[in-house]
């Protein structure tokens, strides 16, 4: 490193990034918005994009990206923010052709996700649609790239469709992953209060935090080569991740660090709260027992269809998780009643072994019992047509009960409509 210059914002422009910042130094990702083309004066002098042709405009675009490229790390990652405009009454399609310079270079374009938004700068005041939306190009440095996605799923079940909960092998138990359309409003002056640094297109904090949160991990660098208002600064430093910034404009840069002062103790707090928030665990514990519990259910109906056997009942006991291949959970399924072991383990060897049974992530163990006695604890019923709602006041010699476990599951799909 040829100085220390983490956890800064540099007055410097970004095509001299190669002077100021080693390849030893080794960023994890790049997240930043380059200037718009020829659209708006950021006030500094030579700056990118203000007052450049559009070939000069690219390809000091491509060598900033080379250098961002030299300095990151093998598994290392790029986004950028950027947007199609008009001129000369069509459109032009710049982040396609910026994609297609920095290929040239060696980048590798992995995905390119539309940034939904409530408004956007009106290139033209011609077009017969409202612009609502701006493009994210995501790139690796290599096939091999850090991509912590299981961080960022959906697991608010207010998010998700009813189905989770009579089709719960359907749903990743860590919640639904990202597509490929992200909404995140753009910020408004003075929604973030006092504090908020005034910028032409400031980025939603929180779509920012889903790209450090996928690319990095807590002390790896990240680099906004045009810091702008300094978001992705300062929303690294709240994700305990350490920063690099480049910044032409003085005042942004002071905004910035005032900005930084005031909020980084408070912010801090808040993302230790979010990395111990118990949600996404109990999204997945609840996803497992769904599936234990349908398991039984579905291998109960097969049982005797195929056996024609069905004076038995099913114990389902968790056994934690389980260390084999593409399986999620050990579950214990005893098999309560006299049955003809034989016929239904030959049976039960068959139906694991395809879908929908081999698709649940369950390991299953089997035991078969004559008799138990189903008192002293607290145990719950479930029938054959329903497993995500227990039976109220059940007795459980009753025939209409058929799966038996320690877990409560009560879920009504209305709902989670």
């Amino acid at each position: 490193m040829r100085k220390n210059i983490l956890n800064k914002i540099l007055k410097k422009d970004a095509r001299s990034i190669l002077d100021t910042v080693s390849p030893e130094i080794e960023v994890a990702t790049t997240i930043t918005s380059p200037p718009y083309y020829d659209m708006k004066d950021y006030n500094s002098d030579n700056q990118v994009g203000y007052g450049q042709s559009y070939n000069d405009y690219l390809n000091d675009l491509k060598s900033i990206f080379e250098g961002v490229l030299k300095i990151t790390r093998k598994d290392g990652t790029l986004w950028i923010i950027i947007d199609t405009f008009k001129r000369n009454n069509q459109v032009v399609t710049l982040p396609f052709d910026l994609s297609n310079k920095l290929k040239e270079v060696g980048w590798l374009l992995q995905d390119v996700i539309i940034w939904k938004k409530d408004k956007t700068v009106p290139w033209s005041t011609n077009g017969f649609m409202q612009r609502k939306f701006e493009y994210i190009l995501f790139f690796s440095k290599s096939a091999e790239y850090k991509s912590n996605n299981d961080n960022v799923r959906i697991y608010d079940t207010s998010h998700l469709k009813k189905w989770w909960i009579k089709y719960p092998e359907r749903y990743n138990p860590k919640g639904k992953a990202l597509d490929e359309v992200w909404e995140f409003p753009i910020p408004t002056q003075g929604s973030w209060g006092d504090e908020y640094i005034r910028h032409f297109c400031p980025l939603p904090q929180s779509m920012v935090a889903n790209m450090i949160q996928i690319s990095s991990d807590e002390n790896d660098i990240v680099l906004d080569p045009f810091a702008g208002s300094g978001t992705v600064l300062s929303q690294s430093a709240y994700m305990k991740r350490n920063y690099i910034g480049f910044e032409l404009n003085a005042e942004y840069i002071k905004m910035f660090k005032d900005y930084l002062k005031k909020t980084l103790i408070k912010n801090r707090e808040e993302y230790e709260l979010f990395r111990q928030n118990t949600d996404q665990d109990l999204f997945e514990k609840r996803i497992l027992e769904l599936r234990s519990l349908k398991y039984a259910r579905v291998l109960t109906i097969s049982i005797e269809k195929i056996t024609k056997q069905n004076n038995f009942k099913i114990f389902v006991v968790l056994k934690g998780k389980s260390e084999a291949k593409n399986k999620l959970i050990k579950v214990e399924y005893q098999i309560i009643g006299a049955v003809n072991k034989a016929d239904i383990n030959d049976t039960i060897s068959q139906l694991i072994e395809k879908p929908p049974l081999s698709k649940f992530g369950i390991e299953p163990l089997f035991k078969f019992k004559e008799r138990k006695k189903f008192d002293g604890k607290k145990l719950y019923g479930y029938t054959k047509t329903n497993t995500y709602s227990h039976v109220k006041h059940p007795d459980f010699n009753a025939k209409s009960i058929r799966v038996i476990i320690e877990i409560c599951v009560d879920l009504n799909e209305n709902d989670y409509l």
